[in-house]
């Protein structure tokens, strides 16, 4: 069931971007027990002027959930920008107590 539902985010994000004309060559869940985290790959020839903010934008308009979109992409390779988002952002408080 989980990986049913996670499938169909990495293939809702695939299509959200290639809608925005971005073409993303991969997309992968890291498996991390505290948050979901998406590693995006893009070939670099197909992308010139790929940004992350046009990836924010693209993802964060898909009415699927929050993604936080670092500023800079890693390059893991020369030919793939990769890019590491985190889906669902935290909106609990600061545990410190506040002045009385």
């Amino acid at each position: 069931m989980v990986q049913t539902v996670m499938n169909e985010l990495e293939a809702k994000i695939k299509q959200v971007l290639s809608s925005n004309g971005i073409k993303c060559s991969s997309v992968y869940k890291i498996p991390d027990p505290e948050e979901t985290r998406i590693l995006l790959a893009f070939n670099s020839k197909d992308n010139g002027r790929l940004t992350t903010a046009k990836i924010d934008r693209a993802l964060n308009t898909t009415g699927i959930g929050e993604f936080k979109v670092p500023n800079d992409f890693q390059r893991l390779s020369s030919t793939f920008l990769h890019l590491e988002v985190t889906f669902g952002a935290r909106t609990e408080r600061s545990a410190t107590p506040e002045a009385a």
